[in-house]
């Protein structure tokens, strides 16, 4: 068990709101004995409008226990609706974070023929899975994109060819019994304006869990 965490990380979202900005990060004092205690501390604006920055994750964590080499001092943070990736460099000033890469959506359409990344999750080889809601046109195509756990690039799709759901959502899975959940929602082109009963009856949009064996 690690120590009581001093600050936390919140993505927060503009898109769908009137305010044009770019999403950003805010670093926020969760430590009760600090004089700014609930503030925000700092702020770290994304390089592009409309991101809708979803699930974030670390680049290492529990699951390379056991391997001193391995930090949590990168912050992943998929963008649902752009389809881009930021690795967030938290390690060097933890209280005023700063971007370190960026993968661009043509990685993923090209490389996966993946879009709109949910949840990231890092493995125990080192890597960062994450999930994805649909293809570059917008249809439901669950699928999982790996990056490399060192330079964040694009190595390619964790599912077998063919076997891709037909929808996803969040994930989770327990290494040590070779189980990942995951579960399914909507096609992002039913999505990106919000709900509307049509899209359900034309069976754009479902919801369920499976289970699924780990690689």
């Amino acid at each position: 068990m690690g120590d009581k965490e001093e600050i936390v990380y919140v993505p927060c979202i503009y898109r769908n709101t009137a305010i044009c900005k770019p999403d950003y990060l805010a670093t926020i004092d969760v430590n009760p004995k600090s004089h700014t205690y609930c503030q925000v501390l700092h702020r770290l604006p994304m390089p592009n409008l409309r991101d809708e920055l979803h699930h974030s994750g670390w680049n290492a964590c529990s699951s390379c226990y056991g391997d001193p080499s391995k930090r949590r001092n990168r912050l992943i943070l998929p963008s649902l609706i752009s389809s881009r990736i930021y690795v967030i460099d938290v390690g060097t000033d933890p209280r005023a974070p700063r971007l370190f890469k960026m993968v661009e959506p043509s990685d993923l359409f090209e490389k996966c023929n993946l879009a709109n990344p949910h949840t990231s999750h890092c493995l125990a080889n080192g890597e960062v899975m994450i999930s994805t809601m649909g293809d570059p046109n917008g249809n439901g195509k669950g699928g999982f994109v790996l990056l490399d756990g060192e330079t964040f690039e694009v190595k390619g799709n964790w599912e077998q060819d063919g076997h891709a759901a037909p929808f996803g959502y969040d994930f989770w899975y327990q290494p040590q019994h070779n189980v990942m959940i995951s579960t399914e929602w909507g096609a992002p082109n039913a999505l990106i304006d919000g709900f509307k009963i049509e899209d359900v009856q034309a069976g754009k949009g479902v919801r369920t869990g499976n289970g699924v064996p780990a690689p």
